[in-house]
C-alpha cells in the first residue's frame, strides 16, 4: 500500500510537471509592424493600447488562456492595419505581426478618404504622409472605386506621367481635367475612355515636338476632339 501511494505520488507529480510545460505562462508579447521602415501610420503603442482596452494582452496569464484569432481580429479593425498574424513561440513568449494599409490615391471630392491598395477606403489620417495623386471635384464612389482607381494605377506605371500628373479634377464623370505639375497647364481630357491613347499621343508630341521648341505657354492642352490636340494660351 505505501509503494502504491507513493508511486501515484510520483505519477501525480509528474503530470502536473507535464500540463506546467506544455502550458507555460505568457511572460513577452512582440509586436513588430513588418512595414515600418516604409510608412508609419500606426504605432506599436497604440497597438498595445487597443488590445489592452479588449483585455487580450495577457502577459502573466497561461498561454492557453490566449487566443490569437481574437487577438488577429481585433488589430484587423484598426483602420490603419492591412494583415495581422500572430504566433505562440516555445518559453512563453506570444509574437504579433501586422502590416499596415497602403493608400493609392486620395479622394477630396463632398467625402476625403483613401482609396488603398484593395480598392478598399481607407481613413484620412496625419500620419499618412505618402504623396499620391489626388482626385478632387465631383467625384463618387463607384467611379473612384473603379475607372478612376484604374485610371491611377496606369499613371503611377506610366514613367512619363507619374512626376507629371499628381491631381485629378472631375468637372463631372464624363469631363476630367488633369493638372500638369510641373507645367503648370490643364490637360482637358474628357471622359475616361480611351484616356491612355489621347495621352499616348500627346506624350509624343512632348518629346518630339515640345524638346524641340520648349514648352510653349498654355494655359490649356485640349484632347477631347479626335486626331487633334488643341492647345490655348
Amino acid at each position: 500500500m505505501i509503494a502504491l501511494a507513493l508511486a501515484g505520488a510520483v505519477t501525480g507529480a509528474g503530470v502536473a510537471t507535464s500540463r506546467h510545460a506544455v502550458d507555460p505562462v505568457c511572460t513577452k508579447i512582440t509586436v513588430i509592424i513588418k512595414d515600418s521602415l516604409e510608412r508609419q501610420y500606426v504605432s506599436i503603442g497604440e497597438l498595445r493600447e487597443q488590445l489592452h482596452q479588449a483585455g487580450l494582452w495577457k502577459t502573466g496569464q497561461p498561454m492557453s488562456h490566449i487566443s490569437c484569432q481574437q487577438i488577429e481580429q481585433r488589430l484587423l479593425s484598426h483602420p490603419m492595419i492591412r494583415r495581422a498574424e500572430c504566433y505562440k513561440l516555445g518559453r512563453g513568449e506570444l509574437r504579433i505581426v501586422v502590416r499596415q494599409r497602403q493608400p493609392v490615391v486620395l479622394i477630396a471630392g463632398d467625402e476625403h478618404y483613401y482609396l488603398d491598395t484593395d480598392r478598399k477606403v481607407m481613413p484620412v489620417r496625419a500620419s499618412v504622409s505618402t504623396p499620391v495623386v489626388v482626385v478632387n471635384g465631383r467625384i463618387g464612389k463607384q467611379q473612384a472605386e473603379g475607372e478612376m482607381y484604374d485610371f491611377v494605377l496606369w499613371l503611377n506605371d506610366n514613367k512619363f506621367w507619374q512626376q507629371k500628373i499628381r491631381t485629378i479634377h472631375v468637372v463631372n464623370p464624363k469631363m476630367i481635367e488633369l493638372i500638369d505639375s510641373q507645367n503648370q497647364y490643364t490637360i482637358v481630357l474628357g471622359p475616361l475612355d480611351s484616356a491612355q491613347e489621347r495621352l499616348g499621343k500627346l506624350e509624343k508630341l512632348y518629346e518630339e515636338g515640345f524638346a524641340k521648341i520648349k514648352y510653349p505657354k498654355y494655359k490649356q492642352i485640349d484632347l477631347q476632339y479626335t486626331g487633334q490636340i488643341v492647345g490655348r494660351k
